[in-house]
């Protein structure tokens, strides 16, 4: 088996692995959301168990922990009933279905068929897999202008890689969901018996045909419904080994609008870990350019109408990550990657799938181009919180490979992932010498709340009259940020993404402008705005906004 399919058998829903416990609801996101209660039920309880005293030395803190876990419990349960609904008036409109290009084209105001976008995506998707030092031009010795070409190719990455976080949300999750299913039946029902495990394979094997015939049926595809008519007979004996090569026929089959948008840009894509879940929600995706010679990987952000995602972003109480991270972490984002039972775990687990997958591929590129292959880690919002686990492990293990050189993770719109103590153990492996080339850039937006989640206990000023162990206080973001503002506003880093400086070369204009840019950081050039907390600034298209009106700020120059 490949190691997709390894991930489907050896991976499992963290929040639903109640055993017979299945049948008592209707659906699993009732299971799920029972699940939650009684998980925030006994964290309170082993809060007060541990240490009683907190109810005297910090009442206001453990009387808004209260409020906050009854009023998250509320929200969950009126979007419970609101998702149902905002599922088929998504499915009603048909703005949800265009390609990420399009709707692209219409934010930048470009006409159809968008080819100054897809030109621009493509010089972005070279600068990806180019790691050739730059070579100084003469012209680029005045004031500004060094500045000005090298914000444009970084704006261009940045492009690129917010085109791979949103087109990860293009996955359909219907095949997915069936075979995940059939996954299920397979591993609670097989008594190890002849005559037992043959009727479990037979409905097995019969469901998956099913499927697929009602995935033909809704393409269109006549001929091969009427070949998947003759793929079940139940006259025949089936093995483990049958289902296993229905399961790889049909795995693929829910990347087909990525892969139509991919075409164009001469690129390859696949799914490589549908992260401990069984939902076809929440994966890793992969992808690749033979030409360009880079690895892209990608971790899906939150479905709207997916209420088990919800739930996972939701679940705030952090977990001990020292067996494989450093600190604690936010326990809904450590369960996608890591393994719930350690000790049976072994290599078993969506993180080490996930590298295993990138040595895979990075050698069969490395074989074919001469050169080692870059490999960028990327994620939108609840993606974003995933790249940066990711990232950490690569970092805390010092992971290295013959075939590919990390390049660094950039992260859009990410909350926070882990407490201070994470957060300053990875601060110092990043600013290792060692790993100064593969930074970790947090891209946010200045009026979007969820890289602010939970929200003020990122604020170093906030975080003092909280005690350590408070589980809202305790959250700290990490990575050099970047702030965009919008509209006119130049966007602000303290370590100077967006920078002018040059190759060690005795320019003092260049050094001016550093120093204007490091000044810069620390004037509000935009006052927040009342309420405007409430503001929606979070999907992947209001950042391509924000990216494009700094490209034509700069273009103006």
């Amino acid at each position: 088996m490949d190691h997709r399919i390894e991930d489907l058998f050896y991976g499992h829903h963290p929040g639903l692995s109640l055993g017979r416990a299945t049948s008592i609801f209707r659906s699993r996101g009732q299971l799920a959301y029972f699940l939650y209660i009684n998980r925030v039920t006994k964290y309170l309880f082993v809060a007060i168990y541990m240490d009683w005293t907190i109810l005297f030395r910090h009442p206001v803190n453990f009387f808004l922990l209260v409020i906050f876990f009854a009023t998250s419990i509320s929200l969950l349960f009126v979007a419970g009933i609101f998702i149902p609904i905002y599922t088929f008036y998504r499915y009603c409109t048909k703005s949800e279905r265009e390609p990420v290009i399009n709707v692209w084209g219409k934010i930048a105001k470009i006409p159809p068929p968008n080819r100054n976008l897809i030109n621009d995506l493509m010089e972005g998707m070279k600068l990806l897999g180019n790691n050739t030092k730059r070579t100084i031009i003469k012209d680029e010795k005045k004031i500004g202008a060094l500045g000005e070409r090298e914000n444009l190719k970084r704006v261009s990455k940045l492009k690129s890689l917010l085109f791979f976080s949103t087109l990860v949300y293009k996955r359909e999750s219907k095949i997915t969901y069936k075979i995940q299913g059939c996954v299920r039946k397979l591993k609670s029902k097989l008594k190890y018996d002849d005559i037992g495990d043959q009727k479990v394979y037979k409905r097995v094997y019969k469901k998956l045909c099913d499927c697929e015939k009602k995935e033909n049926e809704r393409d269109n595809n006549n001929d091969n419904n009427n070949n998947n008519n003759d793929n079940y007979n139940d006259d025949n004996i089936y093995t483990f080994e049958d289902i296993e090569h229905k399961i790889r026929d049909m795995i693929g089959k829910d990347e087909k609008k990525i892969k139509e948008q991919i075409k164009e840009f001469d690129l390859n894509f696949t799914s490589i870990s549908e992260l401990n879940t069984d939902d076809g929600g929440s994966f890793c995706g992969m992808f690749w350019s033979d030409k360009e010679n880079f690895i892209i990987i990608a971790f899906k952000g939150t479905t709207p109408t997916n209420f088990a995602e919800w739930l996972g972003n939701l679940t705030f109480q952090c977990v001990d990550a020292r067996n494989y991270l450093f600190g604690q972490v936010h326990r809904g984002f450590y369960n996608y990657l890591f393994p719930l039972d350690e000790e049976s775990a072994g290599k078993n687990y969506p993180c080490q799938k996930i590298i295993e997958s990138i040595n895979c591929k990075a050698t069969t590129l490395k074989n074919m181009n001469g050169r080692k292959v870059n490999l960028w880690i990327t994620g939108h919002s609840l993606g974003g919180a995933l790249a940066t686990l990711f990232y950490a492990r690569l970092l805390n293990i010092n992971y290295t490979h013959e075939s590919w050189e990390l390049q660094g993770a950039i992260t859009f719109a990410s909350p926070a992932v882990g407490d201070i103590n994470f957060s300053t153990q990875l601060a110092a492996l990043i600013n290792d010498p060692r790993n100064l080339a593969k930074p970790l850039w947090r891209i946010v937006l200045n009026d979007d709340i969820v890289p602010k989640m939970p929200y003020r206990a990122c604020n170093k000023r906030m975080r003092k009259y909280g005690y350590h162990y408070n589980v809202l206080m305790n959250y700290a973001q990490v990575g050099d940020k970047v702030t965009f503002y919008g509209n006119d506003h130049d966007p602000t880093s303290i370590k100077e993404f967006f920078s002018n400086e040059s190759d060690k070369d005795d320019n003092i204009g260049e050094h001016v402008n550093r120093l204007k840019s490091y000044c810069k950081n620390y004037c509000k050039k935009k006052k927040s705005k009342p309420l405007g907390i409430f503001r929606h600034r979070h999907g992947s298209n209001s950042y391509f906004k924000a990216l494009i009106d700094y490209e034509k700020k700069i273009g103006k120059k």
